[in-house]
């Protein structure tokens, strides 16, 4: 009598510990839904901070005026504005946060949005061509994506590209990706990384300084800690539902011989 209580003590604790393992490594819908809030209100976002020119940065600039040859000239082989970047030349902003142009020297535009770069730039080169006006593009306008979301670079193709579209581009995040500890790995004034966690469940997230993406940004989506079963295809919901009762027979048969 003893030893059936014994054996019907072990099985019951060996079941008990499989529910309580399935249940701690499942992922509700609290982990997996996109802006949660405590009560029904309209949320907007912060307002955008346009980008600035850092250390590092390299842009692409293409002179216009009406003179064609000079046209030509000043701008070399480039393409058009706006034309295939990977035949254009780019230019690098030094420490000091100056770029070196042709014919115009050194110019400081480090901290400057693209706006007001192009606005330096083409008062620099009015004093050589009078209706010169000068256009810019940051070659650089990429940001990353690593972890359960995605994987790679990516063009930013417009400047105010929040981070739901971002994580859109590369793929959305997967069934088993932490909503709620994204990393964004962002470049600082002083030219150091620093990281950033941010939780993309909450309605918190539009007034944060990380909602817009920025070039150079690196989004990195960690596992989340509860996805112990990892349900991706067909093949992974017949092992998690094949996986209790080859365990409970297991039990049983241990049961048995003892």
């Amino acid at each position: 009598m003893k030893n059936r209580m014994n054996r019907k003590y072990r099985f019951t604790m060996i079941v008990v510990a499989f529910v309580l393992l399935f249940s701690t490594s499942c992922i509700t819908n609290r982990q997996k839904l996109y802006l949660q809030a405590s009560q029904e209100e309209k949320k907007a976002a912060m307002p955008y901070q346009p980008y600035r020119l850092q250390v590092n940065d390299e842009i692409i600039y293409y002179l216009m005026t009406i003179n064609q040859a000079t046209q030509s000239l000043y701008n070399g082989t480039q393409s058009g504005y706006g034309g295939d970047m990977q035949n254009m030349l780019t230019y690098r902003i030094y420490e000091d946060g100056t770029v070196l142009l042709p014919t115009i020297g050194k110019v400081k535009i480090l901290n400057m949005t693209i706006r007001e770069a192009e606005q330096t730039l083409s008062r620099h080169f009015k004093r050589l061509v009078v209706d010169a006006e000068v256009k810019i593009s940051l070659a650089n306008n990429y940001f990353y994506v690593e972890g359960d979301g995605g994987k790679g670079r990516f063009y930013m193709y417009k400047e105010e590209l929040n981070i739901f579209q971002a994580l859109a581009m590369a793929g959305d995040i997967s069934s088993i990706g932490d909503k709620q500890n994204v990393k964004i790995i962002r470049r600082g004034p002083d030219g150091l990384d620093y990281v950033a966690t941010v939780d993309i469940r909450q309605e918190t997230i539009f007034n944060s300084e990380y909602y817009y993406i920025r070039p150079n940004d690196v989004i990195y989506i960690p596992t989340s800690s509860r996805s112990f079963f990892r349900i991706e295809s067909l093949t992974d919901f017949v092992a998690i539902v094949t996986l209790p009762i080859a365990l409970v027979l297991s039990a049983m048969t241990y049961i048995k011989l003892k």
